[in-house]
């Protein structure tokens, strides 16, 4: 029934419109309650948070928050692989060939969750999947140090990621938007996928002011950075935002990385070791 039900609502108007409410600048002690609520509701660290001053200007700004000096700690180590996210780990492992595992028992296409001429350099590599939840810090980081070398926003249909959908419809990754990020290493290519998903207002990207998802007029496009326009990033470095949260997908080239084993559901926060560069 929620399979059903899910293809059938206007699920891009649904998530544009709470953007917008997101945005309105309810007043204060109605912004503060809604919060509170929020925070007790979705186990939202709030003592964690950068509070501006005068508090927050909208839902939005709540939701797009960052966190004190000191919250995230990043591994140390230039072969260091970490966490992107607060977030839970849902899938890791091999890619097996073109297949990405997306459930027990189900998997789906890397050539149609990446549609790029680069998806050949992801064969047979390693991914891991991280699932946001609506109480999680919505900034993403990265997982290397390296050179963002470009990025590939492919619109798409904006389906929930939760458990119930994500265990029965196919390829639901590959199906909804898709905002990915390029770094290049000295030992090989490392996507960033963060996907789009029912009331996820929008994805931005911290290094592109004008990639901004769901929209209303949407094109795929994929760009590649000249040698003047690559930019260095660090392990733990901000490079793009959730408002609200999602999914990101990491692909490593093959031979490039080994993961941690982590049990399903196993929590993790920014800057957390998952894995080296081999």
């Amino acid at each position: 029934m929620n399979l059903i039900l899910f293809r059938i609502i206007p699920k891009g108007f649904i998530s544009r419109i709470f953007g917008y409410i997101a945005l309105v600048p309810f007043p204060g002690f109605m912004l503060r309650g809604i919060i509170s609520w929020y925070c007790g509701k979705y186990g939202v660290k709030y003592d964690e948070a950068v509070v501006p001053e005068g508090g927050f200007r909208s839902l939005n700004h709540f939701f797009t928050r960052k966190v004190k000096d000191g919250v995230h700690v990043v591994a140390k180590g230039k072969k260091a692989i970490v966490s992107t996210t607060d977030s839970r780990i849902d899938q890791h492992g091999d890619i097996d060939g073109d297949t990405i595992m997306q459930a027990k028992g189900l998997g789906y296409s890397l050539k149609q969750l990446l549609p790029s001429k680069l998806a050949e350099r992801f064969i047979d590599g390693k991914f891991m999947t991280l699932y946001l939840s609506p109480g999680d810090y919505h900034r993403i980081h990265s997982p290397v140090s390296g050179k963002i070398t470009g990025f590939f926003h492919i619109p798409g249909k904006l389906y929930t990621v939760q458990e119930s959908l994500v265990g029965k419809l196919r390829g639901l990754f590959a199906i909804n938007e898709r905002l990915i990020t390029y770094i290049e290493t000295d030992r090989g290519l490392v996507a960033v996928c963060k996907i789009g998903a029912i009331n996820v207002g929008k994805i931005s990207l911290s290094y592109e002011d004008n990639v901004i998802t769901n929209r209303f007029f949407r094109r795929k496009r994929e760009k590649f950075y000249s040698n003047d326009e690559v930019k260095d990033i660090k392990a733990g470095d901000e490079i793009g935002i959730f408002n609200l949260g999602s999914t990101v997908i990491l692909l490593f080239e093959k031979g490039m990385a080994d993961l941690e084993t982590f049990q399903y559901g196993t929590k993790v926060r920014v800057g957390e070791k998952i894995g080296k560069i081999r």
